[in-house]
């Protein structure tokens, strides 16, 4: 089984990085196939989230895992007005419907908390697993894995 495991971070300057990555195997031996980034040089939220759909899009046009895990993000403990979090909450939604028109059926969106539960563990021990896979890309690794079958 192939899954995608998708993160979304902002980089110095506030611009959005999405990383990806593919793990194949099983919960018991996942191995990362390929992990990537995508960057936009675009300014306005909008033209952001177009260009991350598209580069997505043509990724995904490449490879057709089986299925994808967005890690969104988690809950804030206290309000907040700023930017950041909604306009990380609109990329993940598009990254998801992207998913979705590329036919792929197994889509779903886990906060830190969720994907710990899906391992068994907690959300330090799901960040733990991926940075067994991949120390830069481990959101994404770590989102993946919690795709993965018992065993195979």
């Amino acid at each position: 089984m192939l899954a995608l495991g998708v993160s979304t971070a902002f980089a110095a300057g506030r611009s959005p990085v999405i990383t990806l990555a593919f793990v194949e195997g099983d919960l018991q031996d996942p191995k990362l196939v390929e992990a990537c980034e995508l960057r936009t040089a675009e300014t306005s939220i909008l033209d952001q989230i177009e260009d991350l759909a598209r580069k997505l899009s043509s990724t995904l046009s490449g490879v057709s895992p089986d299925a994808v895990v967005i890690r969104v993000a988690d809950t804030a403990p206290t309000g907040t007005r700023a930017a950041g979090p909604r306009y990380r909450l609109m990329i993940e939604g598009a990254l998801a419907y992207v998913c979705r028109v590329q036919k792929i059926q197994d889509v779903q969106m886990r906060n830190g908390k969720e994907m710990g539960e899906a391992l068994g563990t907690n959300k330090a021990g799901a960040l733990a697993r991926g940075k067994a896979l991949d120390a830069k890309c481990f959101e994404a690794a770590a989102a993946a894995v919690t795709a993965l079958p018992s065993q195979t």
